[in-house]
């Protein structure tokens, strides 16, 4: 976990920024360009643009097939379109820690826990980033889904859940589709490790050779933490590229599996390496020009997800300018969900409200006491500003984005 320390001042940070002591605006000084309160961007996304930055045939096959596909892709674009169409109450929209591409499909499943990951988004913003971006991703949901599928009123039980755990601590319940899924899955770890095995495709000789002298400093680092870890459990015994996400599709990462505890294959450990993407100093979440990798650590923590049971960051070997990689251990059973495998209304409404509950609950636990109810006062009076607001913009992004699927899918 992180240190205290480390969490204290992140929480100070985020209470300064959302009781106003301390304003966005002056915390966007540290960062040249920064824009104002987000961009009227466009949601078209040109196919030709993706083949040059490198997208291989089956993923624009995987978009053109998939309105929700191309939907994943626009997390930055909807957060930015949100934060400028609320422009005009910007001051009264406390800034807290948002996911930033909050969406049904950011919904993860091990064998021992399960909620919203990918956290490389995240940042300092208002909530209502996240309740527009959800909100918007069930609307498209629902427009291919092959059963009867209301979005009003999953959107209905999302914003509820928000607005309920705003005001008080809300105890958790596990959705439905949660038991449903760990069942579907591989039953025992030697299946799913063959499963994730399958997945892992071979790197250049040099850039494979590159990642293992970067991991031998990241090993050195993690038994130093964690001396209860013998180096030994860190050693490689595959290395590969994987392809995963849609959004993150483009980005570089790498799967290794280790030795783990003991020489028993069953209990090998599966860990990811993806690179950090820096801020552009353009996004309306604001997360910091510094620090690399550490801001998935905080927001992680802030965001009330445990954090893995392995991770950290090491630099570029071949570069110490670049991004850095952001490392992470899979917990056993690890799968990531899919909106096809959602069968009924009551599956979706659970799974939203489960979302509204991590992304709006956070605070209870993570601030001082006093501080939380000025914070329960200012988020749910912003709450109550932008809800309708928020609903219909999400609306209406969602019909864009599935326009704007339509006009990609008939493109070259």
């Amino acid at each position: 976990m992180l240190a205290p320390r480390a969490v204290a001042r992140a929480v100070v940070i985020a209470a300064l920024v959302a009781s106003g002591s301390l304003s966005l605006d002056r915390l966007a000084a540290q960062a040249p360009g920064l824009a104002p309160f987000g961009e009227y961007v466009s949601l078209a996304v040109d196919k030709a643009a993706l083949r040059e930055r490198g997208a291989s045939s089956d993923l624009l096959s995987r978009i053109d097939a998939s309105a929700y596909r191309y939907f994943r892709l626009l997390g930055r674009q909807i957060a930015a379109r949100t934060c400028f169409a609320f422009q005009d109450v910007r001051w009264r929209l406390p800034n807290v820690a948002v996911h930033g591409d909050a969406h049904l499909e950011q919904f993860v499943v091990t064998r021992a826990t399960y909620g919203i990951e990918d956290f490389d988004q995240s940042g300092y913003g208002p909530a209502v980033v996240d309740l527009v971006r959800y909100a918007a991703s069930i609307h498209v949901a629902c427009r291919q889904a092959k059963w009867r599928c209301n979005p009003d009123e999953a959107v209905a039980s999302y914003f509820a859940a928000y607005r309920e755990s705003l005001d008080h601590m809300v105890p958790s319940t596990t959705p439905g589709i949660v038991d449903r899924l760990r069942k579907s899955g591989p039953e025992s770890s030697a299946a799913w490790l063959a499963l994730v095995d399958s997945q892992i495709l071979p790197l250049p000789d040099d850039e494979a050779e590159q990642d293992r002298r970067g991991w031998a400093r990241f090993v050195a680092l993690a038994t130093e933490v964690h001396p209860e870890r013998p180096a030994r459990e860190y050693e490689i015994l595959r290395l590969g590229r994987i392809e995963i996400g849609v959004g993150s599709a483009l980005e570089k990462k790498i799967l290794m599996r280790t030795r783990g505890p003991s020489d028993a294959p069953d209990d090998d450990l599966i860990l990811e390496m993806r690179l950090t993407t820096r801020p552009t100093g353009r996004e309306c979440v604001w997360r910091p020009p510094n620090g690399g990798s550490l801001h998935v650590i905080l927001f992680t923590s802030l965001l009330g997800r445990r954090l893995p049971d392995i991770f950290g960051f090491l630099p570029q070997e071949q570069d110490p300018t670049a991004p850095e990689w952001w490392v992470q251990s899979w917990d056993s059973g690890y799968r990531e969900f899919s909106i096809d495998e959602l069968a009924t209304q009551t599956e979706l409404n659970e799974l939203a409200a489960d979302a509204a509950r991590q992304l709006a609950g956070h605070f209870w636990t993570k601030f001082p006491e006093p501080l939380r109810q000025y914070l329960r006062f200012a988020q749910l009076r912003a709450f109550e500003l932008v809800d309708a607001r928020a609903r219909q913009l999400a609306k209406d992004l969602a019909a864009e984005a599935v326009t704007g699927w339509e006009r990609f899918r008939s493109g070259s």
